[in-house]
């Protein structure tokens, strides 16, 4: 891959996780006029669709984007595949603790809700064991709920690329094509890891 290839790898990542977090933040919003909720047939077509849309941009532009990245940028002159992993390493890290700032940007109200549920917790306990009633907190509406279950996940998410998401840089190193076999791969995406990690502790 060229400096150029894996830059655009990076933006096609970086917007692919943009692009599902919004799909999703938009979901509800079908249901506004039915307070209560949706039906089962409307619930099952518009998951269906949700699922198949992000499906797509996820495995085009965050899973398997070599193709695309390359037609992007062109073609041009590889360097070595010790420089490439090097480059994806850093040019991911960079992308994806940009896209977690952003994520965690739009999650402060669900972060500043934390402290006031653990206070609600005890509340709740003693209504549904003393009272055996529901306790005022789970009275919500459906898009209440998929509002907090959204913002809970997509905080999550955010703290998990702040941190690099190694896992999934591991895995883009294992399975991107930068001239090596695949076991040989799988030893430079680890050695490469390693040695930005050491550079970083010194």
């Amino acid at each position: 891959m060229t400096k150029m290839q894996i830059i655009a790898k990076t933006v096609l990542v970086v917007l692919g996780i943009h692009a599902v977090v919004t799909l999703y933040s938009f979901y509800p919003g079908i249901y506004v006029y039915r307070p209560e909720g949706p039906s089962i047939m409307q619930e099952v077509i518009s998951l269906s669709f949700y699922a198949v849309l992000a499906g797509f941009i996820v495995y085009f532009a965050i899973f398997n984007n070599d193709g695309l990245s390359k037609w992007m940028a062109g073609a041009g002159e590889e360097f070595e595949p010790q420089n490439q992993a090097v480059w994806l390493v850093k040019s991911l890290r960079v992308g994806l603790v940009f896209a977690g700032l952003m994520l965690l940007s739009g999650s402060i109200s669900t972060i500043v809700k934390i402290p006031k549920i653990f206070f609600l917790i005890r509340p709740a306990i003693n209504d549904i064991i003393i009272s055996k009633s529901v306790p005022s907190i789970l009275k919500l509406s459906y898009s209440e709920w998929y509002r907090n279950i959204y913002g809970i996940l997509k905080a999550i998410l955010a703290f998990y690329l702040i941190c690099g998401a190694p896992h999934y840089i591991r895995w883009q190193l294992e399975h991107t094509r930068i001239g090596e076999p695949k076991i040989e791969q799988a030893k430079l995406a680890d050695s490469s890891i390693s040695n930005l990690e050491r550079e970083e502790n010194e």
